[in-house]
């Protein structure tokens, strides 16, 4: 059995690590701040995957493993330290389920010898209670081509979740990074669901922050469509009423807010390449402000 250990069990974590469990093939530990008492995840046709996978809140209690999914935030990969530390060794591998397109940066630091693999995740999932989560659609994962992508997609064979090897992992990354730099931001700041897209000012505001990350993800080797901005805009309002983003869960919750990895990866890059980013700076620095009064409540 293959030993694979779930770091950071939100919406995400719990997909991966309850699918990976039903597989029948994976040995999966959930390393959590505290007991999560089982996962049960409602698919879209109303469904349910329910598994009961060993836990762990002390990373003392752990050792070395093949696989680490880390699925915290990404401002929560610090943290996530302590964990890495001990699961991490020469062998092991850690696939980066987190958004942005800063993952080895982020990580590697923290993994020694361990290789990283980033991913570009499709969960469109909410946590409704600890354990429980409401999933929206399929669960895609994007990684680069490579041995190592090309193992986790075998790792993940029968888990639910599809896998993709990419040779274009700038492209696929940043694609997911323009959406995110729309979606997340729009409906953690008015505070609702997918539908605010259909109010023509808001879509105007949505397309000029995709604009200004389009424009950004060039000068950074990625090659997206000149009109990529109507595209994203048109995808989000075809979304189902209900769908949000994580970023509005997290806010609803009074969590701390995403907004670094996503729009504060735009302003950074954008930066670095000398190219204006005034949509993306405004909302990132309103998003600053929300997440730090809401984390603070």
């Amino acid at each position: 059995m293959t030993r694979v250990a779930v770091v950071g069990v939100g919406a995400v974590g719990g997909v991966v690590a309850a699918g990976l469990m039903a597989t029948g093939r994976v040995e999966v530990t959930a390393c959590v701040r505290s007991p999560l008492g089982g996962l049960r995840i409602v698919r879209p046709d109303g469904s349910a995957l329910e598994a009961s996978v060993p836990e762990v809140t002390d990373p003392a209690e752990v050792s070395a493993v093949e696989w680490v999914a880390l699925a915290t935030k990404a401002y929560q990969t610090a943290a996530a330290g302590p964990w890495l530390s001990r699961l991490c060794g020469a062998g092991t591998r850690v696939v980066v389920l987190q958004n942005g397109v800063e993952h080895r940066e982020r990580v590697a630091p923290l993994v020694g010898a361990a290789r990283v693999l980033p991913a570009v995740v499709e969960i469109s999932a909410e946590s409704q209670h600890r354990g429980r989560i409401r999933l929206f659609g399929r669960p895609r994962l994007t990684v680069p081509e490579g041995d190592d992508g090309a193992d986790f997609a075998a790792l993940c064979q029968g888990s639910g979740i599809e896998v993709t090897p990419t040779a274009d992992f700038v492209t696929a990354a940043w694609t997911k990074l323009c959406l995110n730099a729309a979606n997340g931001a729009v409906t953690a700041l008015t505070m609702q669901r997918m539908p605010v897209f259909a109010n023509p000012r808001i879509a105007q505001l949505g397309r000029a922050l995709v604009e200004e990350a389009r424009q950004v993800a060039a000068g950074s080797g990625a090659r997206l469509p000149d009109d990529l901005a109507d595209q994203v805009i048109a995808r989000l309002r075809a979304m189902p009423p209900e769908s949000g983003s994580s970023m509005l869960w997290d806010r609803l919750a009074g969590r701390e807010l995403e907004y670094d990895a996503r729009n504060g990866a735009v302003v950074r890059a954008g930066a670095r390449l000398g190219i204006p980013t005034p949509y993306n700076d405004t909302v990132t620095a309103l998003l600053e402000a929300v997440s730090a009064a809401g984390s603070a409540s």
